[in-house]
């Protein structure tokens, strides 16, 4: 799975470099993001844990269309553990880090709002503190999707010139096995 993201990586970035249009003088705007998300992460021993998260991230745009992002996440674990762990209570707390690409795939929209279909790909590396493993360090790499839409304003004196809602879903691998988060986030830039 991790040769795939690699692959997927390569692929997404050469695709970038040459899809620049004539109009890339303009890449957009520095956005700062917040998200609330969900989902599983696998641990060890075919257990795994619903994942909530909590986070902030920036982004920066490389041209028209992609933009390169980093993200902190903090994280809360709680119960779903393997059958052999049934009789254990389960609950944790971690942060993860990421670094990743977005590429617009579809995007339609007027002078005042734009609604999209991204692609992203990164990878990051989290810690977590859990009652059934202890202390663990999870290289994560993942893929995903976001759907959403900016809304503009075009005032010079406006401290915020966009703001965008965006729905994502997320399949991350980790060293134990798949997983996923899904979420919603919302940006502001300048």
């Amino acid at each position: 799975m991790v040769k795939n993201l690699l692959l997927t990586a390569i692929l997404l970035s050469s695709t970038t470099a040459f899809a620049q249009e004539a109009d890339d003088d303009d890449p957009g705007f520095n956005m700062l993001e917040t998200r609330f998300a969900f989902g599983t992460m696998p641990l060890a021993d075919g257990a795994s844990s619903l994942t909530v998260s909590l986070g902030l991230g920036v982004e920066h745009p490389v041209f028209k269309r992609t933009r390169v992002f980093g993200e902190y996440e903090w994280l809360w674990l709680a119960s779903n553990p393997a059958p052999m762990y049934s009789e254990l209570e389960h609950n944790g707390s971690g942060h993860r880090a990421v670094l990743g690409l977005r590429r617009e795939l579809v995007g339609k929209g007027s002078y005042a709002m734009h609604m999209f279909v991204d692609g992203e790909i990164g990878g990051g590396l989290g810690i977590v503190n859990d009652s059934m493993f202890g202390m663990r360090v999870l290289p994560t790499g993942f893929v995903g999707m976001r759907f959403g839409w900016d809304l503009y304003s075009h005032k010079d004196d406006s401290p915020s010139r966009t703001f965008e809602m965006n729905l994502f879903v997320r399949v991350l691998a980790l060293a134990d096995g798949a997983g996923f988060m899904t979420g919603i986030g919302m940006a502001w830039g300048s």
